[in-house]
């Protein structure tokens, strides 16, 4: 829910319409970027895999709008789902990812939790959980109670933190970050409160977005708009929502993703989050226990093994060595350095191609890049395969790339026998589809 006015009047409203107007303004430089790009590419006379490097190899925020002189958050005495007294200083020394959030929003905030649930597993995954603190504060100070935030954390299997506190605390906090709030009349007939099945007596509408807190309390990072979790809900936060929320599931307005968040908590710690897995990172060491376990591989396997990591020639040269891997079942991952979900997905290729190498050939594709922002990508994320580069128009039959990042799975023969498009989100979904359409079986190598 988003409203135009503010719990004590326009201040709040002048700061959160310049945080869209820096989203609008950050997308149409975006949409212009793009243009030029392709247009360079109509009109260009340099061979097809030249690159240039950009000035600053690293990516611009996926998401949301840096503040270049950080304030700090104000202390605010609030109370958590077990009614302790907390606030962020709680959590000094750790990033925080707070929303404004209410256990009877019906339009946006199930699809708030969903979201950073996928945020949560992200960081788990890459075993940085301690490190992020992931908070849910309270935009309903009037009904939301510990004993509710209990209730809503047992219904949604929420692993978050979340804060309620009086009214004028939640204002106080709220007001620091420009979230607008007010208590607004029912719909008729009333939505019925989940928990205690009674018809609701008021709502609130509020702004939607997300907010990173740096370990010194400072704010750092803000967007307004909703999160999108690709229509990928639980079925308990999926029943919390209406006709408009489910709307909104399918087209969430200003949209924020885990993966945009997760790809700038990288950023904001210089590349020092991780995400790079064990098995990932062995592989790069070459003579760890990946090297071992890819021992003994065919020699067209092994020569791509040989060359882990390395960015190689353009489409010309991929053709070539997909047809030197004729005989083996291939799978090919289009990638880019730009493309959020692409890091995140990244651990995952490189722990299967240690698993099944020996079986199935890995090959990666960096499309639409710069040299150096990939080569920096590829330090990154190791990989006991190499990646050519070659742009999303020109694979040939392997047909023109849709979106990033694309998995395509080659038979033996040559041919593309199944398609994903976007990013995996587990090691398992992943492993299913290598057993299914390359090898009809169920173990890795």
């Amino acid at each position: 829910m988003a409203s135009d006015a503010g719990p004590d009047g326009g201040s709040d409203r002048v700061r959160v319409g310049a945080r869209r107007a820096l989203a609008g303004s950050a997308v149409a430089i975006a949409v212009l970027l793009a243009v030029a790009a392709v247009l360079s590419t109509v009109f260009s006379t340099a061979a097809p895999d030249a690159r240039v490097a950009p000035h600053d190899p690293r990516p611009p925020l996926a998401t949301g709008t840096a503040l270049p002189n950080p304030p700090r958050v104000p202390r605010v005495r609030l109370v958590d789902a077990s009614g302790r007294h907390v606030s962020l200083a709680h959590w000094r020394g750790k990033w925080i990812v707070l929303v404004p959030s209410m256990t009877l929003c019906s339009e946006v905030c199930p699809m708030t939790t969903g979201a950073l649930m996928q945020l949560r597993a992200r960081l788990r995954r890459a075993g940085l959980g301690h490190r992020v603190a992931i908070v849910e504060a309270t935009v309903d100070p009037w009904r939301d109670t510990p004993y509710r935030l209990r209730a809503y954390r047992r219904l949604t299997g929420a692993d978050l933190a979340m804060v309620t506190g009086t009214p004028a605390a939640v204002h106080r906090l709220w007001r620091f970050f420009g979230v607008d709030y007010r208590r607004v009349a029912q719909d008729r007939p009333p939505a019925v409160d989940w928990l205690t099945h009674r018809p609701e007596t008021f709502d609130v509408e509020h702004t939607d977005g997300v907010f990173i807190v740096g370990p010194d309390g400072r704010e750092r990072v803000a967007d307004t708009g909703m999160p999108d979790v690709h229509g990928r809900l639980s079925s308990a936060l999926r029943s919390l929502l209406d006709a408009r929320g489910r709307q909104n599931l399918r087209h969430p307005e200003l949209p924020w993703t885990a993966g945009e968040l997760y790809a700038d908590l990288r950023r904001l710690l210089g590349g020092r989050l991780g995400g790079v897995s064990r098995p990932a990172a062995a592989a790069a060491r070459g003579g760890g226990a990946a090297a071992r376990r890819l021992r003994g591989s065919p020699a067209a396997l092994a020569a791509l093994h040989h060359q882990g990591g390395r960015l190689l020639g353009s489409v010309d040269a991929l053709r070539a060595r997909l047809g030197a891997l004729r005989g083996y079942p291939v799978l090919l991952n289009a990638w880019a350095s730009w493309c959020t979900d692409c890091s995140a997905e990244a651990p995952l290729l490189s722990s299967a191609a240690i698993r099944y190498g020996r079986r199935v050939a890995f090959v990666g594709v960096d499309s639409e890049d710069g040299i150096a922002p990939a080569a920096a990508f590829l330090r990154a994320h190791p990989t006991s395969y190499p990646s050519y580069t070659a742009g999303s128009e020109n694979l040939g039959s392997l047909g023109v790339l849709a979106g990033l990042p694309t998995t395509l799975f080659i038979d033996p023969q040559g041919r593309v026998v199944a398609r994903h498009l976007g990013p995996y989100e587990s090691e398992r979904a992943l492993d299913a589809d290598i057993d299914r359409y390359l090898l009809a079986t169920g173990s890795a190598g």
